[in-house]
């Protein structure tokens, strides 16, 4: 072995070099990006105090006290959902892993979470979402219908007298217990 510290089998380090290719000037990545730095340099940076916090149905379920009176196996949980020509909206799902079907409690107004809550059954099988009754004028009211009929054991997403199961209560009756208030 040489003084170098070089070997028959590794070339000498002294003798590698390396080349670095001069920019082409007609080159289209270079080009995007130049236009991509033009275009943004000029952009302003919004303020951040001038970006307000929206409320949503997450903010204002409490899902502790939903889950206590769930049957066994049922959870509830805020998504993001999106309905044919609509935007983007915070919306409540009851899901249960042995079910084919999920239920979902959508405020008409995405920002007004409190008031007129539309309720869906969203069918696994088929891959179809519709609207299970009217919409109920609170949350409260939607929740209890969700908790109390639409995920209880005997209930059937596909049985004919859906829209009875609500009327009671849109005709101004109480649910069983009108102590609970699910929402905070």
């Amino acid at each position: 072995m040489d003084d170098n510290g070089s070997s028959p089998d590794r070339p000498d380090r002294t003798t590698v070099e390396f080349t670095v290719p001069e920019p082409v000037d007609d080159d289209p990545v270079d080009e995007l990006l130049g236009s991509l730095i033009e275009r943004f340099k000029d952009k302003s940076v919004p303020d951040l105090e001038a970006i307000h916090e929206r409320t949503t149905i997450r903010n204002v379920v409490n899902y502790w006290e939903v889950d206590q009176w769930l049957e066994p196996g049922w959870e509830v949980a805020a998504e993001i959902v999106q309905f044919s020509g609509e935007s983007l909206a915070d919306a409540l799902v009851f899901t249960h892993p042995q079910k084919s079907y999920d239920i979902i409690l959508k405020p008409r107004e995405t920002f007004v979470p409190t008031d007129d809550i539309e309720i869906y059954v969203l069918d696994h099988t088929s891959g179809t979402r519709r609207q299970l009754v009217r919409t109920v004028p609170t949350l409260d009211t939607a929740l209890q219908h969700a908790v109390f009929q639409y995920t209880h054991r005997q209930f059937n997403p596909d049985a004919p007298y859906l829209l009875s199961m609500t009327q009671p209560l849109l005709d101004g009756e109480e649910m069983p217990d009108d102590d609970l208030t699910l929402s905070e």
